[in-house]
């Protein structure tokens, strides 16, 4: 039992290592350029904000 424990902690632990962001230097300039943009649109009123991941949630589902 002791070694199944330790088996799924190692496979969790290779999972978790796998959840890593990438340098800023990897991510494309054309992704950038947009998020940018769309930072600008919602800052002009162009585009909708959420309070909370849930109430984003709740607005795609209806």
């Amino acid at each position: 039992m002791l070694a199944d424990i330790i088996s799924r902690l190692d496979r969790i632990e290779e999972k978790i290592d796998e959840n890593i962001y990438p340098p800023e230097s990897a991510i494309k300039l054309e992704f950038i350029g947009q998020v940018k943009k769309a930072e600008a649109d919602i800052r002009k009123g162009k585009g909708k904000t959420y309070e909370s991941m849930d109430a984003f949630i709740r607005a795609i589902s209806e």
